[in-house]
């Protein structure tokens, strides 16, 4: 990949200008995917072409703007967050209306390098236009982009299950569509939430979750990784990097943990990755430290202060609780007090910008309005006069009208957030939930299989799967039309849901299948469970159509037991080939897998209860 779009982006440069505004507007998302392999490059070329399209007659403004965005997006990768910001601002102006995907992508991308300057509120704005402009033109894939950006805002400010939710509707959607970056970029972004699940758990003594949490990190970011090497994605490999040394450290294995923090190190600094590199030598330092090579980490902390923005408090506050955690474990008391001073010193300076900012903000808007007002009053010399006195009793009142002003600003920006917070609930439900039976979709059962492993794996007792398929469904929608298929499958997750153990999970898997997470059990206790299920189902007709005609149904079921160790593809594969046996030889029964009994050829199957016609 990173070789392909340096060939295009070279091929552009060798090239004629682009003649049409079409061709620029297709430059420009060239241009913006330079910021995955070369983004020096990309703000080298989308400048020159930038240039060529403002020469253009009659102009194209749609394609400025895009070409602007491009080279923006670039500069965030860069870490010159300030001038992304500028530029994003001005594609945004000179767009106008545009396209639901410009609007998007021109809003995403600012909200994106504005939480890198920690400005939040505006970033949460930002992105909720361009969530609103994906939504609304029915683009999953921009949706999903977006939607992970609103994840990685909450993420920083401590809202994980507002992220977790947000990344779980990004993955859902980027899987839906077979959209590869994106999904690896939303299981790098799940992985971040996990990390600081992980942290707050160590600092409430809670261990076991502590390590839940961090193998979900290490297991997210492995698959990521995997996807990003497939496609080529130098940038995607060292986020994947980064968060397995992250998980491996915290883990207790910091030997290898520093292997993969100098992989991503090395990929980010040819990258020109900023940020990126930043973090990795903080990650670097941290696993020195745990290794005993106290001198070292020391040492990669100051190469970190020399790198770090003046503007950036958060980061600096990285580096000051760590000096904090090193010099304690030399017994330097002395200096670790000089370090915790430096931190809160830190933490201050940070509350203190952010209100700097807000009261500057509200001073330039003054100063804006006051000055227009200004010009209008001057067209009539015999007002100069009067002017004047109103400026000064107008400055005399300034701080007055300020303190209004910054008071009106708070609330209207707690009422955004609060619009933001409120959404991201409500689509919490749709990330996590099938949207036609209300039941668990496939993605939130996976994260509790994923769970039960980890349980399994520290000791816990195994558990079992149920695979369920409604018998004949297609004939149910092609005699009674789709309708009628939707309030049988809505009956039947009810049916199942109300028949199960509190601690089992119910996930409708797709289209007619259903998966059955049975924790805590054996394959005996999944067989009866099942074959309970099964007669619970088709005990009763299912009421369909204004006319209330009565519809049969009945369940084949196959079941596996999960066997520690073993992938959960396995257990997973197992039970559905049980399924598929019990199709075969039937319908209407419930079949175990080979693995837990029965004929090694076809499973064992229960008896099957006489149903009506």
């Amino acid at each position: 990949m990173r070789v392909l779009l340096g060939c295009l982006l070279a091929a552009v440069s060798a090239g004629a200008s682009a003649s049409t505004c079409a061709d620029i507007e297709a430059e420009a998302l060239v241009v913006a995917e330079a910021r995955d392999s070369d983004p020096a490059q990309g703000v080298a070329r989308g400048q020159a072409l930038l240039a060529d399209a403002r020469a253009m007659s009659p102009p194209c403004p749609a394609g400025e703007a895009m070409l602007l965005g491009g080279i923006a997006s670039n500069l965030h990768i860069l870490g010159r967050n300030h001038d992304a910001v500028r530029d994003y601002g001005q594609a945004i102006a000179l767009l106008g209306s545009g396209t639901p995907a410009q609007v998007a992508f021109l809003h995403r991308g600012l909200a994106v390098a504005l939480v890198e300057l920690e400005s939040y509120e505006p970033a949460l704005e930002h992105a909720l236009i361009a969530l609103g402009a994906s939504d609304g033109a029915g683009d999953t894939v921009g949706s999903a982009k977006t939607a992970g950006n609103i994840g990685n805002l909450y993420n920083s400010i401590g809202e994980l299950e507002l992220a977790r939710d947000y990344h779980g509707r990004s993955l859902a959607g980027f899987e839906s569509t077979g959209f590869k970056p994106g999904i690896a970029g939303a299981l790098v972004n799940l992985g971040s939430v996990a990390a600081k699940a992980g942290q707050k758990a160590l600092e409430a003594n809670a261990a076991d979750s502590a390590r839940e949490q961090h193998l979900l990190l290490r297991g997210y970011n492995e698959r990521a990784r995997g996807i990003f090497a497939e496609l080529g994605n130098l940038r995607g490999v060292a986020y994947a990097d980064s968060n397995i040394g992250l998980a491996l450290d915290r883990l207790g294995q910091p030997k290898a943990a520093l292997s993969h923090h100098s992989d991503s190190l090395a990929a980010r600094r040819k990258l020109g990755d900023l940020y990126g590199t930043i973090n990795s030598l903080l990650s670097i330092a941290s696993a020195q430290a745990h290794l005993g090579r106290g001198d070292a980490a020391a040492a990669t902390l100051d190469e970190v202060e020399a790198l770090i923005p003046g503007d950036a408090f958060n980061l600096k506050q990285d580096v000051a609780a760590q000096r904090v955690l090193l010099t304690e474990a030399r017994g330097d008391y002395r200096a670790a007090l000089a370090a915790q001073r430096e931190y809160s010193r830190l933490a201050a300076l940070a509350a203190d910008a952010d209100q700097r900012s807000a009261i500057a903000a509200l001073q330039d808007r003054f100063d804006g309005a006051q000055a227009a007002r200004e010009i209008e009053s001057l067209r009539s010399a015999a007002e100069v006069s009067a002017l004047q006195l109103r400026r000064q009793r107008q400055v005399s009142h300034l701080g007055i009208l300020a303190a209004v002003l910054a008071t009106g600003l708070l609330l209207v920006l707690w009422s955004r957030l609060r619009i933001g917070i409120s959404s991201a609930r409500k689509l919490s439900v749709a990330a996590r939930t099938d949207h036609l039976t209300a039941l668990p979709n496939r993605r939130h059962l996976l994260e509790l299989m994923q769970l039960e492993v980890h349980r399994v794996e520290r000791g816990g007792s195994t558990f079992c799967l149920v695979m369920a398929d409604l018998d004949d469904f297609k004939a149910i929608n092609d005699r009674h039309g789709h309708d009628a298929g939707d309030t049988v499958l809505r009956e039947v997750a009810r049916r199942l849901r109300d028949a199960v153990r509190k601690q089992d999970s119910v996930a409708r898997w797709g289209g007619e299948e259903f998966l059955l997470l049975l924790p805590a059990s054996r394959a005996a206790g999944a067989a009866s469970l099942a074959d309970k299920l099964r007669r619970r189902v088709s005990s009763e007709p299912i009421l369909v159509g204004p006319q209330g005609t009565p519809v049969s149904i009945t369940l084949t079921m196959g079941y596996s037991e999960y066997r520690p160790g073993t992938p959960l593809d396995d257990c997973i594969k197992a039970a559905d080939t049980a399924l598929f046996e019990g199709k075969r030889e039937g319908k209407d029964r419930v079949m175990a897998s080979p693995a837990v009994g029965g004929d090694p050829a076809s499973g064992a199957a229960l008896p099957v209860a006489e149903t009506a016609a």
